[in-house]
């Protein structure tokens, strides 16, 4: 014999059943005794609330009374000798699924196919999970397989975070326990350590935890595909409320950023920056000659000096000096890297060497 769970899991009622379900359910725990006819002016009220008429007959309440009897369990009795219903148990609740419109649904569709597309599979199926629920009770003639089909969310390749990893910190983040890891900086240090995981963030298409990092006793920003292992704990943290409402795309940066900045644009340069902004305060004046000069109240030179790279000439850097010199010796780094590749320049400098050391020799 199926339990409790399983029947429920078995049976579908239709989204316009499950409206009635519930507003009888209200009215069993307004008060004590209702008749079949309090239920059916309730039913028929609604003809005026646009998209929510649910009036009906007689027998199409007894199959719903019948229904949330049979299939959720209700405590509802019949009183013959007052002719009207009652719940025997005020306290039992109506697990009444999530009963969506059109657009509600469409969003959480969306929401259920951006989780695939930018978790790992083990914390996707959660929520895909959750979605095929929600539609289990709700139809829409809009949502289409096709109309899914072809909503795009290109993220790039997130598969460089393992798996592994990101269950771990995304089950820390979630449970707020402390994390030990070992990670490995850009420069290929490694080092384990604690952290408290107090914020999971998806930016610049990649996953990373804001925490306070217990080794250095500072807050720290801590890429997925950095880690290489990762632990939990048994000890919690309180979430630092403050610091995580003060997390912005100005803010994420955990490298030393620089004030007063200027940048010489084309229009090209400017497309680019407004698709790519720098800060939220960056601002932008256009001269005589047609360029912009763009100004950024502070951005680090880690994220500022790929960024002059990846305009391709449409942006260069006017003040402060220090970032001016950053980009001149990225670019001198770039082409003595490029040279290096050069065949001819290769063997002529094959040829010289070889000729130096037939002279020494």
């Amino acid at each position: 014999m199926p339990d409790k769970d399983q029947k429920q899991a078995q049976f579908i009622a239709s989204r316009k059943q499950l409206h009635r379900m519930a507003a009888i359910v209200t009215m069993l725990k307004e008060k004590d005794l209702v008749k079949m006819q309090e239920i059916r002016r309730r039913l028929d009220r609604t003809e005026f609330e646009p998209g929510a008429y649910m009036g009906c007959v007689n027998r199409t309440i007894q199959r719903d009374i019948r229904v949330l009897k049979d299939e959720y369990f209700a405590p509802i009795e019949y009183d013959r000798h007052e002719a009207a219903y009652r719940l025997t148990d005020q306290k039992w609740t109506f697990q009444v699924p999530a009963l969506l419109n059109p657009d509600q649904l469409l969003a959480v569709v969306i929401g259920g196919k951006l989780s695939q597309d930018i978790f790992p599979e083990e914390i996707s199926r959660r929520v895909i999970s959750a979605v095929d629920e929600i539609i289990r009770y709700n139809e829409s003639s809009e949502l289409t397989g096709d109309l899914l089909k072809s909503l795009k969310i290109l993220t790039g390749d997130n598969s460089k975070t393992r798996e592994e990893v990101f269950k771990m910190v995304f089950d820390a983040w979630s449970k707020r326990r402390v994390l030990t890891i070992s990670y490995t900086d850009l420069n290929g240090n490694s080092t384990v350590r604690d952290i408290e995981p107090h914020a999971l963030v998806f930016y610049d298409m990649r996953w990373s935890i804001k925490g306070l990092c217990r080794l250095r006793g500072e807050w720290r920003t801590f890429h997925l595909a950095q880690i290489q292992a990762a632990a939990i704990l048994d000890e919690t943290f309180a979430p630092a409320t403050d610091t995580i409402e003060n997390i912005t795309s100005d803010t994420f940066w955990n490298y030393k950023s620089i004030s007063d900045i200027s940048i010489r644009l084309n229009d090209a340069g400017r497309m680019y920056a407004i698709a790519n902004p720098l800060h939220s305060g960056q601002k932008f004046l256009q001269d005589e000659d047609g360029s912009y000069l763009m100004t950024v109240p502070a951005a680090p030179l880690e994220r500022l000096v790929p960024w002059i790279l990846n305009q391709q000439g449409n942006a260069s850097p006017e003040t402060p000096s220090s970032f001016v010199d950053a980009v001149r010796k990225a670019i001198l780094r770039l082409a003595d890297a490029c040279q290096a590749y050069d065949p001819a320049e290769i063997r002529q400098k094959t040829r010289k060497a070889s000729a130096k050391f037939n002279r020494k020799t």
